[in-house]
Protein backbone atom coordinates (compact mmCIF):
# COMPACT_ATOMS: atom_id res chain seq x y z
CA UNK A 1 0.00 0.00 0.00
CA UNK A 2 1.52 3.65 -1.30
CA UNK A 3 1.65 5.30 2.08
CA UNK A 4 -1.49 7.67 2.24
CA UNK A 5 -0.19 9.88 5.22
CA UNK A 6 0.18 13.50 3.64
CA UNK A 7 4.50 14.46 3.53
CA UNK A 8 5.38 16.79 6.05
CA UNK A 9 8.03 18.06 4.41
CA UNK A 10 8.99 18.72 0.43
CA UNK A 11 11.77 16.84 -1.11
CA UNK A 12 13.68 20.15 -2.02
CA UNK A 13 16.75 22.43 -0.76
CA UNK A 14 14.65 25.04 0.41
CA UNK A 15 11.71 23.56 2.55
CA UNK A 16 12.69 22.45 5.93
CA UNK A 17 12.67 18.56 7.05
CA UNK A 18 12.89 17.64 10.96
CA UNK A 19 13.66 14.46 12.16
CA UNK A 20 10.64 14.35 13.94
CA UNK A 21 8.48 15.30 11.46
CA UNK A 22 10.02 12.37 9.47
CA UNK A 23 9.31 10.08 12.12
CA UNK A 24 6.09 11.10 12.98
CA UNK A 25 4.94 10.54 9.01
CA UNK A 26 6.56 7.11 9.17
CA UNK A 27 5.05 5.84 12.49
CA UNK A 28 1.45 6.70 10.93
CA UNK A 29 2.22 5.62 7.87
CA UNK A 30 2.77 1.84 10.07
CA UNK A 31 -0.10 2.24 11.66
CA UNK A 32 -2.55 3.35 9.10
CA UNK A 33 -1.15 1.59 5.97
CA UNK A 34 0.12 -1.49 7.83
CA UNK A 35 -1.41 -2.03 11.36
CA UNK A 36 -4.68 -1.53 10.62
CA UNK A 37 -5.21 -3.24 7.04
CA UNK A 38 -3.69 -5.91 9.17
CA UNK A 39 -5.71 -6.10 12.42
CA UNK A 40 -8.79 -5.76 9.96
CA UNK A 41 -8.08 -8.94 8.23
CA UNK A 42 -6.72 -11.02 11.08
CA UNK A 43 -10.06 -10.16 12.91
CA UNK A 44 -12.72 -10.97 9.46
CA UNK A 45 -10.81 -14.04 8.65
CA UNK A 46 -10.71 -15.01 12.26
CA UNK A 47 -14.06 -14.32 12.18
CA UNK A 48 -14.64 -16.68 9.35
CA UNK A 49 -14.67 -14.57 6.47
CA UNK A 50 -13.21 -15.20 3.18
CA UNK A 51 -9.36 -14.10 2.29
CA UNK A 52 -10.61 -12.26 -0.18
CA UNK A 53 -13.59 -10.10 1.71
CA UNK A 54 -11.54 -9.54 4.84
CA UNK A 55 -8.42 -8.27 2.14
CA UNK A 56 -10.75 -6.14 0.24
CA UNK A 57 -11.95 -4.51 4.04
CA UNK A 58 -8.54 -4.40 4.88
CA UNK A 59 -7.89 -1.25 2.42
CA UNK A 60 -10.94 0.75 4.18
CA UNK A 61 -8.02 2.39 6.62
CA UNK A 62 -5.66 3.57 3.83
CA UNK A 63 -8.70 4.65 1.60
CA UNK A 64 -10.21 6.50 4.72
CA UNK A 65 -6.92 8.28 5.43
CA UNK A 66 -7.04 9.58 1.94
CA UNK A 67 -9.98 11.21 2.46
CA UNK A 68 -9.19 12.74 5.89
CA UNK A 69 -6.73 14.27 4.56
CA UNK A 70 -8.64 15.60 2.22
CA UNK A 71 -10.87 17.39 4.37
CA UNK A 72 -7.99 17.93 6.89
CA UNK A 73 -5.55 20.32 4.12
CA UNK A 74 -8.94 21.28 2.49
CA UNK A 75 -7.42 19.56 -1.12
CA UNK A 76 -7.35 16.25 -3.00
CA UNK A 77 -3.56 16.23 -3.59
CA UNK A 78 -2.70 14.30 -7.05
CA UNK A 79 -0.97 11.37 -5.01
CA UNK A 80 -4.23 10.57 -3.11
CA UNK A 81 -6.35 10.86 -6.40
CA UNK A 82 -3.78 8.37 -8.05
CA UNK A 83 -4.13 5.68 -4.67
CA UNK A 84 -8.23 6.14 -4.43
CA UNK A 85 -8.69 5.16 -8.21
CA UNK A 86 -5.91 2.39 -8.05
CA UNK A 87 -7.33 0.86 -4.49
CA UNK A 88 -11.06 0.84 -6.27
CA UNK A 89 -9.52 -0.71 -9.46
CA UNK A 90 -7.38 -3.48 -7.44
CA UNK A 91 -10.79 -4.04 -4.99
CA UNK A 92 -12.59 -4.69 -8.19
CA UNK A 93 -10.45 -6.84 -9.83
CA UNK A 94 -9.88 -9.05 -7.17
CA UNK A 95 -13.23 -9.49 -5.93
CA UNK A 96 -14.20 -10.55 -10.03
CA UNK A 97 -11.17 -13.05 -9.78
CA UNK A 98 -12.22 -14.40 -6.64
CA UNK A 99 -8.14 -15.09 -5.75
CA UNK A 100 -6.90 -14.11 -2.79
CA UNK A 101 -3.50 -14.18 -3.89
CA UNK A 102 -4.14 -11.60 -6.72
CA UNK A 103 -6.14 -9.29 -3.95
CA UNK A 104 -2.54 -9.61 -1.62
CA UNK A 105 -0.64 -8.62 -4.67
CA UNK A 106 -3.61 -5.43 -5.77
CA UNK A 107 -1.57 -2.56 -4.72
CA UNK A 108 1.00 -3.95 -7.42
CA UNK A 109 -1.12 -1.58 -10.07
CA UNK A 110 -0.33 1.38 -7.63
CA UNK A 111 3.55 0.85 -7.94
CA UNK A 112 3.06 0.43 -11.85
CA UNK A 113 0.77 3.34 -11.98
CA UNK A 114 3.12 5.31 -10.26
CA UNK A 115 5.94 3.94 -12.33
CA UNK A 116 4.46 5.08 -15.98
CA UNK A 117 3.67 8.36 -14.77
CA UNK A 118 7.00 8.82 -13.60
CA UNK A 119 8.43 7.57 -16.79
CA UNK A 120 6.00 9.15 -19.01
CA UNK A 121 6.98 12.69 -17.79
CA UNK A 122 10.72 12.14 -18.89
CA UNK A 123 9.25 11.97 -22.19
CA UNK A 124 6.76 13.78 -23.01
CA UNK A 125 6.83 16.32 -19.96
CA UNK A 126 8.33 19.98 -19.96
CA UNK A 127 9.34 19.15 -16.43
CA UNK A 128 9.73 15.51 -14.37
CA UNK A 129 7.07 14.76 -12.14
CA UNK A 130 8.80 14.54 -9.45
CA UNK A 131 8.98 18.58 -9.59
CA UNK A 132 5.77 18.98 -9.45
CA UNK A 133 5.36 16.48 -6.59
CA UNK A 134 8.11 18.19 -4.83
CA UNK A 135 6.43 21.69 -5.49
CA UNK A 136 2.75 20.41 -4.90
CA UNK A 137 3.40 19.87 -1.50
CA UNK A 138 5.78 21.84 -0.64
CA UNK A 139 3.64 24.77 -1.12
CA UNK A 140 1.44 24.02 1.69
CA UNK A 141 4.16 25.08 4.18
CA UNK A 142 6.43 27.28 2.28
CA UNK A 143 4.02 29.37 0.15
CA UNK A 144 6.89 30.95 -1.69
CA UNK A 145 8.56 27.32 -3.11
CA UNK A 146 7.14 27.37 -6.11
CA UNK A 147 8.64 30.55 -7.62
CA UNK A 148 11.97 29.07 -5.57
CA UNK A 149 11.95 26.25 -7.63
CA UNK A 150 11.12 27.47 -10.65
CA UNK A 151 14.48 30.13 -10.12
CA UNK A 152 16.75 27.18 -9.72
CA UNK A 153 15.29 25.15 -12.73
CA UNK A 154 15.88 28.03 -14.75
CA UNK A 155 19.27 28.99 -13.78
CA UNK A 156 20.76 25.81 -11.97
CA UNK A 157 21.37 22.69 -14.53
CA UNK A 158 22.65 20.19 -11.86
CA UNK A 159 19.33 21.07 -10.16
CA UNK A 160 17.60 20.22 -13.30
CA UNK A 161 19.58 16.77 -14.15
CA UNK A 162 19.44 16.36 -10.19
CA UNK A 163 15.31 16.30 -10.86
CA UNK A 164 15.00 14.25 -13.85
CA UNK A 165 17.80 11.29 -12.60
CA UNK A 166 15.39 11.60 -9.17
CA UNK A 167 11.95 10.80 -11.25
CA UNK A 168 14.10 8.02 -13.56
CA UNK A 169 15.54 5.92 -10.16
CA UNK A 170 11.99 6.29 -8.81
CA UNK A 171 10.73 4.88 -11.77
CA UNK A 172 12.84 2.00 -11.80
CA UNK A 173 12.20 1.46 -7.74
CA UNK A 174 8.54 1.43 -8.71
CA UNK A 175 8.78 -1.41 -11.30
CA UNK A 176 11.26 -3.45 -8.69
CA UNK A 177 8.30 -3.12 -6.12
CA UNK A 178 5.43 -4.00 -8.39
CA UNK A 179 8.01 -7.41 -9.23
CA UNK A 180 8.95 -8.06 -5.77
CA UNK A 181 5.17 -7.79 -4.36
CA UNK A 182 3.72 -10.06 -7.40
CA UNK A 183 6.23 -12.59 -6.53
CA UNK A 184 5.93 -12.23 -2.71
CA UNK A 185 1.95 -12.21 -2.96
CA UNK A 186 2.04 -15.55 -5.44
CA UNK A 187 4.92 -17.07 -3.20
CA UNK A 188 3.68 -17.05 0.46
CA UNK A 189 0.22 -17.54 2.25
CA UNK A 190 -1.90 -13.64 2.56
CA UNK A 191 -1.40 -13.86 6.33
CA UNK A 192 2.27 -13.94 6.41
CA UNK A 193 2.32 -11.62 2.72
CA UNK A 194 0.56 -8.59 3.71
CA UNK A 195 2.11 -7.50 6.53
CA UNK A 196 5.73 -7.90 4.75
CA UNK A 197 4.26 -5.99 1.03
CA UNK A 198 2.41 -3.42 4.02
CA UNK A 199 6.07 -2.76 5.51
CA UNK A 200 8.01 -2.88 2.12
CA UNK A 201 5.85 0.02 0.57
CA UNK A 202 6.81 2.21 3.69
CA UNK A 203 10.24 1.46 3.40
CA UNK A 204 10.47 2.19 -0.36
CA UNK A 205 8.39 5.11 -0.12
CA UNK A 206 10.43 6.63 3.12
CA UNK A 207 13.78 5.71 1.31
CA UNK A 208 12.88 7.54 -1.72
CA UNK A 209 11.98 10.87 -0.49
CA UNK A 210 14.95 10.88 2.01
CA UNK A 211 16.75 10.31 -0.94
CA UNK A 212 15.41 12.80 -3.06
CA UNK A 213 15.77 15.71 -0.43
CA UNK A 214 19.85 14.79 -0.07
CA UNK A 215 20.23 15.02 -3.56
CA UNK A 216 18.08 17.96 -4.53
CA UNK A 217 19.42 19.82 -1.81
CA UNK A 218 22.95 18.73 -2.85
CA UNK A 219 22.08 19.75 -6.30
CA UNK A 220 20.83 23.29 -5.10
CA UNK A 221 24.15 24.05 -2.86
CA UNK A 222 25.64 23.19 -6.40
CA UNK A 223 24.10 25.84 -8.26
CA UNK A 224 24.75 28.54 -5.97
Amino acid sequence: MTPTTTPTAAPSATAPTGRGAVLRQTVGSLLVDAALPYLVYVVLTGQGMSDVAALAWSALPPALNVLVQAVRHRRLNPVGVIVLVTIAAGLATSLLSGDARFAVARDAIQSVAFGLLLAGSLVVGRRPLVFHVCRFFGSAQRPDLPELMERQWAANPVFRRTLRRATGVAACVMTLEATLRITLAYTLAPVVALPILSVQSIVVWTGLSALLVVSVRRAARAGR
